[in-house]
């Protein structure tokens, strides 16, 4: 039976009354953990549903330690009549018995777009607002790692290493707004296709500050570059101040339109001698990047102890935001404590001189530039394994994912990850791969099929490498199990790789 209760003034103040007492969709899935945690920190009253297969994750013990009620199972029992609303995160296909059962109680149901917008727009908070169509994720936690003053919290899609993906401060507030968080879908023919109507705001975010990293396509939230400069354009119009990264080919763009009317403060920064924020070349040590940013004709060293130039470029754009911001550069200086995004260019081992190191990248530019970064890394070849995300993004992308993993010596392909049971279309990966063989060549590409009596994939990998090569494994779904898998089967090549890994 619910009992329903009412949230207290104090948590009314803290938090959005809409968001007040909410449920959330899938609350583990990349962009709603963070959500949660910020919510829950600032003594909401969270509740959420998973899936039965992440039901003993650690990214749930962690929700569930933090103050969020997690159900296991999506059932319409799971959302109570004393909620004041429903999150979801859009990535869901088909109908959803826990949707269902918002519209039939008739509460809000809000996307997790809206809510973040609802949080940002919330009184009380200076906030630091992170946008782009991709590529987000670096910049959003070195703020978090820079700003980290003790009251300043921060609502993630991705997590540092060593830091939390959500965090309830009480002043300054840092929000990634980026929408690619997870696999997205569109619904398939004949699937329910009666979202909850929308529920709009009466007051909107206006950051004190906002970093654009991209404006580039990024299907299927942006499925051309117009979309993605309108979208960079929406978020800037909203800020008093707008840092825009030059090395960004749109940003070019972005600016023009930005200027031909009043609007906000615009801040460069980059590699030119012109850039408002100067990043003098940064240098690669072996483990960390030395850079010195000047500003206001001062110049500021820093160390970026994480792999790959687009990485500490993000990361130099933050500390730009901070010094914008006014922050002290000594303080800022604390940033060489970030060690980057989990599973973002991350070791997983190295076995018979052969090195595992995982990537969370999705858009084909991300996958191009840790491609060039896992050079550096690399002793002799290097083996990509690549699990596309999403049938739409594929099929969008097919020509641009095919062309980055061509950087690679040698490319091996898993399945599409999708939540989609059925395709309605041919299998995009068919494009990827023929990209792939015209600049690699057939023999360097390999297809992961799932048939009876074929080695598993872990095996096929494992033949292809030699001592000092380094397999870089993309992707964000069952990826996640190729590293650990693959330095087992790689120590012990005859024994059967364990069900837990």
């Amino acid at each position: 039976m619910d009992t329903p209760t009412r949230p207290t003034t104090k948590v009314a103040s803290a938090v959005p009354e809409l968001l007040s007492a909410p449920h959330l969709v899938d609350v583990a899935v990349p962009g709603m953990e963070g959500l949660a945690r910020w919510l829950a920190g600032r003594g909401a009253d969270v509740t959420g549903s998973v899936p039965p297969t992440s039901q003993d994750s650690p990214v749930v013990a962690g929700l569930r330690a933090a103050g969020v009620k997690v159900e296991v199972g999506f059932e319409a029992g799971h959302v109570r009549t004393d909620r004041t609303a429903v999150v979801w995160s859009g990535v869901l296909v088909g109908r959803h018995p826990e949707l269902d059962r918002a519209q039939v109680l008739r509460l809000p149901v809000l996307g997790r777009a809206l809510a973040l917008a609802a949080v940002a727009a919330h009184p009380g908070h200076q906030v630091v607002a992170v946008g782009g169509s991709h590529s987000t994720a670096t910049a959003a936690a070195a703020l978090a790692a820079a700003l980290d003053d003790g009251t300043t919290g921060w609502i993630l899609n991705a997590a540092s290493r060593t830091g939390s993906v959500g965090h309830a401060g009480e002043g300054r507030l840092i929000v990634d707004f980026c929408p690619d968080t997870a696999t997205h879908e569109a619904a398939p023919p004949g699937a329910w296709q009666h979202r909850p109507a929308p529920n709009y705001l009466d007051k909107h975010p206006q950051p004190a500050i906002a970093l654009i990293t991209t404006t580039s396509a990024n299907a299927p939230h942006h499925p051309d570059n117009i979309e993605g400069l309108n979208a960079a354009e929406r978020l800037a119009r909203t800020a008093a101040t707008v840092i825009l990264p030059t090395w960004d080919r749109g940003s070019k763009i972005l600016r023009e339109r930005l200027g031909d009317r009043p609007g906000p403060r615009m801040v460069s920064v980059g590699l030119d001698q012109n850039d408002d924020v100067r990043i003098l070349v940064p240098r690669w040590t072996g483990d960390r990047y030395h850079a010195t940013l000047q500003h206001q004709g001062e110049q500021h060293p820093f160390v970026v102890p994480i792999a790959g130039r687009h990485h500490a470029l993000a990361a130099c754009a933050a500390i730009a935001t901070a010094l914008v911001l006014g922050e002290d550069p000594q303080a800022v200086a604390d940033l060489a404590r970030f060690d980057g995004v989990e599973r973002s260019l991350a070791t997983v081992g190295t076995h018979r001189q052969i090195t595992v190191v995982d990537s969370r990248a999705r858009h084909p530019h991300e996958i191009s530039e840790d491609l060039t970064a896992a050079r550096m890394l690399a002793e002799d070849s290097v083996i990509a394994v690549l699990e596309p995300d999403g049938v739409a993004r594929t099929a969008a992308h097919a020509a641009e994912l095919g062309a980055a993993i061509g950087h690679a010596d040698h490319v091996v392909l898993l399945p599409v990850s999708t939540p989609l049971t059925t395709l309605y279309a041919d299998d995009p990966l068919d494009a990827v791969e023929q990209v792939a063989r015209q600049a690699l060549g057939t023999d360097a590409v390999h297809r992961i099929r799932s048939s009876p009596g074929e080695p598993c994939a872990e095996q096929q990998i494992a033949a292809l490498t030699t001592p000092g090569d380094l397999v870089l494994v993309i992707g964000t779904d069952q990826a996640r199990r190729i590293g650990p898998r693959l330095l087992f089967h790689l120590a012990a090549p005859n024994a059967p790789i364990p069900h837990q890994l």
